[in-house]
């Protein structure tokens, strides 16, 4: 009988030792699932960099820690999603790291008007110590921490019309992002800045409810905008890097491991995967929008510069610094 017992209890906790590592990673982590939220379409490759960032971190992992993403704006604008982050409403966010500036004075410098002049120079600067340091003020000023930054194509201007300079603005109503730098710098050009989450966008466009819109080639192709706009300058005045965020909270629930793989799975080919894509692709997404039917205008750079010299400066002294430090390396 007693033989018997002592058969049932082994048995009995052989299958709880089972049940429990079963429940855990490979390296005997508690399982995590972390929700992330962006806006972009599918088949857009950002989304498919994002796609890959989520199995680098299973891989990586062992398997426990699990990345559900809900794309196109599933969760909500960049806005709403980000500042779920805050609210403990989901986990991550990928998405264009001027959004940034609803909860953090420094999110104002992400589009700060031709800062760099080329993506070359924007990756260094992010990749650099100056980047490390904007890390730095971002986990400082929000329950949020900045994995990485990840390149994205130059924005450029789409209108109904032509708008070699900036005079050909005035008046016409532009979207931008809800961020007071790019309501700064389309005013300076003597737009109309209309904020708007991106999900409304095309619709607006549609509707005549806005004139325009500016944003990298990808986006202004896998978005159709050129079924709603005839015409895009290749101002290039902005070139913003996508930032790759986590919640606070679902940052301290993770262990170390499970945190070092995270950054490095940021980091690592997803990141790489889009750079090299965002570098290939832009002379192609051109190609496709003057397939689709769009004229392509090669404006007056240098005059869209110099209608926004000194907006930094005179309204966003809290990035000055900043700012100056990265158009002094140029």
């Amino acid at each position: 009988m007693r033989a018997a017992c002592k058969y049932v209890l082994l048995v009995a906790a052989a299958v709880l030792t089972a049940a429990t590592l079963a429940a855990c990673g490979a390296a005997g982590e508690e399982e995590q699932t972390l929700e992330l939220g962006h806006v972009w379409p599918e088949d857009d490759y950002q989304a498919e960099g994002v796609a890959r960032f989520a199995e680098e971190v299973e891989e990586l992992t062992g398997g426990s820690v699990t990345v559900n993403i809900s794309p196109a704006g599933q969760l909500g604008g960049d806005r709403e999603i980000l500042e779920g982050l805050e609210l403990g409403t989901n986990d991550m966010w990928v998405g264009g790291a001027g959004v940034y500036n609803a909860i953090t004075p420094v999110g104002q410098l992400f589009p700060a008007p031709f800062m760099f002049d080329d993506l070359d120079a924007a990756a260094e600067t992010y990749d650099g110590e100056i980047g490390e340091e904007i890390k730095q003020r971002i986990e400082e000023d929000t329950d949020t921490v900045a994995l990485a930054f990840w390149d994205r194509g130059p924005r450029h201007l789409t209108l109904n019309s032509a708008a070699e300079q900036p005079e050909d603005l005035a008046g016409k109503r532009i979207r931008v992002p809800e961020n007071p730098i790019f309501i700064e710098t389309w005013r300076a050009l003597g737009a109309s800045p209309t904020p708007m989450e991106f999900p409304e966008v095309f619709t607006a466009l549609q509707q005549g409810t806005i004139d325009g819109q500016e944003n990298p080639l990808a986006l202004t192709h896998s978005s159709g905008f050129y079924d709603v706009q005839s015409h895009l300058m290749l101002t290039g005045h902005v070139i913003e890097p996508i930032a790759v965020a986590i919640s606070a909270g679902a940052w301290e629930g993770l262990s170390e491991e499970q945190q070092d793989a995270l950054v490095e799975a940021a980091n690592g080919a997803a990141k790489e995967e889009v750079a090299q894509i965002t570098r290939d692709q832009e002379e192609e997404f051109r190609r496709l929008l003057e397939e689709e039917g769009m004229t392509v205008i090669e404006p007056d750079r240098e005059a869209y510069r110099e209608a926004t010299e000194g907006i930094v400066e005179e309204n966003f002294p809290e990035i000055s610094d900043l700012y100056n430090r990265i158009v002094e390396q140029r």
